[in-house]
């Protein structure tokens, strides 16, 4: 254990020293822990976060928590430990091993979380790197439409393509247009700072679908998600099939739907191979949402398209097996063949001891990337990497409209921290946008997505815009003003700051 005096200087791009600078630092000296002394990043009813520094001669670490082993032969220098209650008292011991498997040194943590708080605690500890973020309300923007989910990509012709579900799209309604699986289009620059946007039909169309559509939709179902890969485009959803129904709604299966040049000759691929359906098994994977990057995917992370999902059972299935708000991850190779070919796609199994990611073709093998074991969680549904900020930006949702959180991380696979926290109170008011008013019935309020527009992010990757929707009535009281007492199955827009550590 040493003290140390540090002085901060600043300078600019020439180098040169600010006047008036030097000098300015926290008053007082600051201990520097021991190689080896663990610490809590953060401790809630929920998740207590471990660090601690490198130990001489040491080849991996183990952890035990009230005596019993929770990680063992890690070479990483951190942990997220999940599996703690509310006001609890811990002892964490780190024990350091070389690589004979002896112990070097141990090292001892006592700490007691704190009660929950009455709407829930975050699954993950605060993001070091994103200090949180503000909603610009008062510049949103509601078109009421009829139209509902609003997911959406940046296609490589630089415009921005969205889905909508059971309405006219833009500039239509429930009546006028109507179309189970549409698809709308985005042109221009993204609004100026602080403005609202203007949508009109200088800038909006319907290209599939819609009121005045410039082709028909011929398909009925929904879509999740959607992805511009190169000048194709593909959706994550359920077509219906002949004898099934519809066209309100999704049927009960998720597929890979696709539109090869375009983004308005979708097909689907039902008759060669579905990822999962109700009749399928309950544990295995339904990708429910594609992790989307710029335009056409450009400047993705590697040669891969990433996918969340869940289990069957808890997304189309009943939870039966046991409801568990947990997410999952696939990949498969950036191609047209590998896309449309089941047996292509990996799963993610966790990371081995240095922290890297492991994938298998054995869709038995999966583990969640992302769990929230708070007794209201919400379920990671949407990821988009910020590549101002180089941070993947996550949305998670639970039941209703305005429970909402988001998260932050380096890998599509985590690890994850917490940028902010917005639950609904118990009688669904409050949360996010206020939207919820408590009088929700008969599943109305449902969320149905925060969708981020990545053209929309601005150059330093500080602000980000997205789509929401619902099933229900928005509240008298709602912070988008537009939105108050309206029907929420419509296109809403809004924009948020991050800010930085």
């Amino acid at each position: 254990m040493g003290t140390y005096t540090y002085n901060l200087s600043y300078y600019n791009s020439s180098g040169t020293a600010l006047a008036g600078a030097t000098g300015q630092v926290d008053a007082g000296s600051f201990p520097v822990a021991a190689a080896g002394t663990i610490s809590p990043v953060c401790a809630s009813a929920v998740v207590v976060g471990l660090k601690w520094s490198a130990v001489s001669g040491a080849a991996t670490y183990n952890i035990s928590r009230n005596g019993s082993n929770i990680v063992t032969g890690t070479a990483l220098l951190t942990y997220t430990d999940q599996g703690v209650a509310a006001s609890t008292a811990y002892t964490y011991v780190l024990s350091a091993l070389n690589s004979s498997g002896s112990t070097v040194s141990t090292q001892t943590l006592h700490l007691t979380t704190p009660a929950a708080t009455p709407t829930g605690d975050a699954a993950y500890c605060p993001s070091s790197v994103i200090a949180g973020m503000t909603w610009n309300w008062s510049t949103g923007f509601n078109q009421q439409n009829g139209s509902d989910l609003w997911p959406n990509t940046w296609g490589a012709d630089g415009n921005i393509y969205l889905f909508f579900g059971d309405g006219g799209g833009f500039f239509g309604s429930n009546n006028i247009g109507r179309a189970s699986f549409g698809i709308g289009e985005l042109t221009g620059s993204i609004p100026a700072a602080g403005t609202t946007p203007q949508i009109t039909t200088s800038n909006a169309i319907n290209v599939y679908g819609g009121f005045n559509g410039t082709h028909s939709s011929t398909i009925n179902g929904k879509t999740n998600s959607i992805m511009a890969i190169g000048s194709n485009f593909y959706a994550l959803g359920g077509i219906y099939q002949s004898g099934e129904g519809g066209p309100s709604g999704g049927p009960n299966h998720y597929e890979m739907i696709h539109s090869t040049g375009n983004a308005y000759s979708w097909v689907s691929n039902y008759s060669s191979w579905i990822f999962c359906s109700d009749q399928t098994s309950p544990t295995g994977l339904c990708p429910t949402s594609f992790v989307n990057f710029g335009a056409g995917n450009a400047g993705a992370i590697d040669n891969y398209v990433y996918l969340l999902g869940a289990t069957e059972d808890n997304f189309i299935g009943d939870g039966t097996l046991g409801l568990c708000s947990c997410t999952y991850l696939a990949r498969v190779l950036n191609d047209n063949t590998s896309l449309l070919t089941k047996a292509s796609y990996q799963v993610y199994t966790g990371v081995n001891a240095a922290g890297v990611a492991q994938w298998s073709n054995t869709w038995s093998n999966m583990q969640p990337i992302f769990v929230d074991h708070g007794p209201r969680p919400m379920h990671l549904g949407k990821m988009v990497y910020n590549s101002a900020l180089h941070r993947f930006i996550s949305a998670a949702q639970g039941g209703s409209v305005n429970q909402a959180a988001f998260y932050d991380s380096p890998n599509p696979w985590g690890p994850f921290t917490t940028i902010a926290y917005y639950n609904s109170n118990l009688d669904k008011t409050g949360g996010w946008g206020n939207l919820g008013d408590g009088t929700f019935a008969g599943g109305h309020g449902d969320s149905m997505g925060i969708n981020f527009m990545n053209k929309w992010t601005s150059s330093n990757g500080l602000t980000m815009w997205a789509t929401f929707s619902s099933n229900g009535t928005a509240s008298s009281n709602a912070s988008l003003t537009s939105l108050q007492g309206q029907d929420m199955d419509s296109f809403s827009v809004v924009s948020v700051t991050l800010t930085l550590h």
